[in-house]
């Protein structure tokens, strides 16, 4: 109400305004109270205008009104409102171990951004003499959306220091964080080696030790083997697990995983696994993982292509005389279905994006599997001939 006359927003209004107010909202008192209070709120100096903002804060304080005021907030002892808050620069407090682990956090960074650096520096370079300030480098990299640590930043200036000393050299910081796309020279130097970029940052995480290696090397074994053996999709039991699909998943989810799939692990292997394929943040990168075991791109039923094209031709010696024993088996699994109450056609379609009811030989057992439907190798070689298309 005060601020309806307060047009200038100077948190003051004039004596009549104030007492209009005050009529408006149903209080009054007596001419000495309403003077005591008019000469109360008055600046000193100021005669015609009151100061309605201390009257309000003296009627509405925290206290009356939440039973918490200012005394138990100690941040006004240290910031009093007279004085403004100071806030520093530093953000992020990472320390790196060298200023390469800085550069392959950058590279990392630059590569999922698909950000070229260089294009934030190269207007403050107007010579182009390959320099620019300190300054000038750091509002290119916010520009750039990427927020470093004090330390983080002056590890880059004092690697890439230039001529002076409040100068950086932008175009090879530049070229050391392209490396992730490119290489400079390769028109010159056709023998120059590619992809050996480093994008894996460790800040202060344990290096894997020997041991780990071998402790990973056997799990990578057995994981290989009952991938084989049971001719899986292991990708699809981790992206069950990563709904984002950023390729990780949490040490305790890998360990579930791994257990469903009935290779056994240990804590001490888990541990190893999250020192040799452990993000910053803890997280397991499984892609890694099975690339390493070498369950990507691994040929499980070799000879047969599923995704040639259909075929028309039907040989006249057809046999099947095992259509007797493939319904026995339908009814072992229809029971089973029916005592889980699971819908197996949902499972399916997770990997038959386009809905042509056709899926491969390895997903197909995949799925089975997943539900915990495990059948022998000659019962699912023998469901996967009867119903291949």
């Amino acid at each position: 109400m005060f601020q309806d006359f307060d047009i200038t927003k100077n948190q003051h209004v004039t004596k009549f305004q104030f007492l209009r107010t005050l009529a408006q909202s149903g209080l009054s008192s007596t001419d000495e109270v309403m003077n005591l209070l008019l000469k109360f709120y008055c600046d000193k100096g100021n005669a015609d205008e009151v100061n309605y903002f201390d009257f309000c804060n003296d009627i509405d304080s925290p206290e009356q009104l939440f039973g918490v005021g200012r005394g138990y907030n100690h941040s006004f002892d240290y910031y009093p409102r007279n004085r403004p808050r100071v806030t520093g620069s530093d953000i992020k407090r990472d320390v790196p171990e060298d200023v390469e682990d800085a550069l392959a956090k950058l590279r990392q960074y630059c590569m999922e951004q698909r950000i070229r650096v260089s294009e934030f520096f190269r207007d403050f370079d107007k010579l182009r003499s390959g320099f620019i300030t300190q300054a000038q480098f750091r509002i290119g990299l916010s520009m750039a959306k990427v927020t470093l640590s004090s330390t983080e930043f002056n590890l880059l200036c004092n690697h890439f220091v230039g001529k002076e000393a409040n100068q950086v050299r932008w175009r090879d910081f530049s070229d050391s964080v392209d490396e992730v796309f490119t290489k400079k020279g390769l028109e010159k130097q056709i023998d120059t080696v590619l992809d050996d970029a480093r994008t894996v940052s460790y800040y202060g995480q344990p290096m894997a030790t020997d041991d780990d290696q071998g402790l990973v090397a056997s799990l990578r074994s057995d994981f290989r083997d009952m991938v084989v053996r049971e001719r899986l999709d292991a990708k699809s039991f981790f992206q069950d697990h990563d709904r984002h699909n950023s390729f990780k998943v949490t040490p305790k989810q890998f360990k579930q995983i791994l257990t469903l799939l009935k290779c056994p692990v240990d804590d001490a292997q888990i541990q190893a696994i999250t020192r040799v394929y452990g993000t910053k943040l803890g997280d397991v990168e499984y892609i890694r993982f099975l690339d390493d075991a070498q369950c990507l791109n691994m040929a499980r039923n070799a000879g047969v292509d599923y995704h040639a094209s259909k075929s028309t031709y039907v040989p006249k010696d057809t046999d099947f005389s095992g259509s007797r024993d493939v319904q026995v088996l339908m009814d072992k699994i229809k029971e089973f279905v029916f005592r889980q109450r699971i819908r197996l056609g949902e499972f399916f379609q997770d990997h038959d994006l386009l809905r042509k009811g056709v899926i491969d030989a390895t997903k197909f057992r995949t799925t089975l599997y997943g539900q915990k439907l495990h059948l022998t190798t000659e019962e699912y070689m023998k469901l996967e001939d009867y119903y291949r298309d």
